[in-house]
């Protein structure tokens, strides 16, 4: 069962590989369309493996890669569980470092599913619609209304007008941004 889900998951992302937006996708990221595949590789390994662990409720932590570098974002139920989720990222083939933002969840916060879906819309309209960025490279996550910013640009003019866009966001509680410039 596992060995098809994974099959079915790299089947996927193929496929995203080959459509009309992942064309655009490759040719406004900055890295070179090998690193790009490594990246989709690992990431693909690592939910694998996280979903074949349960090593959490695989809607509630998103793995995203880039140049072999795994971010792990999202909620926990236990600091087992994320010190689990590390090492199964950590011990994954391809991949030299680890940045988690794992959060405990907190059944009482006041920031909820649909506070931090609208937050990450609010967010996308404004990158969207700032012809200075490539927001394309820019992936977003929102977690207990903090912000997570991953990806890679071109200039640190881009990364700090993309912070700021964040920042601006009403109730964020905190901007973490991991954008590489490259």
């Amino acid at each position: 069962m596992l060995k098809k889900l994974f099959c079915v998951t790299v089947v996927l992302t193929l496929c995203y590989t080959l459509s009309g937006c992942a064309v655009y996708n490759t040719a406004v990221d900055e890295r070179n369309i090998s690193e790009q595949y490594s990246d989709t590789v690992i990431t693909a390994t690592v939910l694998n493996k996280l979903i074949k662990e349960k090593t959490s409720n695989a809607l509630d932590v998103s793995v995203k890669t880039y140049n072999k570098k795994v971010y792990l974002i999202g909620e926990v139920d236990s600091l087992s569980q994320r010190s689990r989720a590390i090492s199964t990222a950590r011990n994954t083939k391809g991949v030299q470092s680890v940045v988690p933002y794992l959060l405990l969840k907190n059944e009482k916060d006041f920031c909820g599913t649909t506070d931090n879906v609208t937050m990450s819309a609010q967010l996308n309209k404004a990158l969207i619609a700032d012809k200075e960025i490539w927001s394309t490279n820019v992936s977003v996550d929102v977690v207990q209304c903090n912000i997570v910013l991953t990806g890679i640009v071109g200039t640190n003019k881009e990364k700090q007008k993309i912070t700021q866009h964040a920042r601006a966001v009403p109730k964020v509680r905190s901007v973490t941004s991991y954008i590489q410039v490259q």
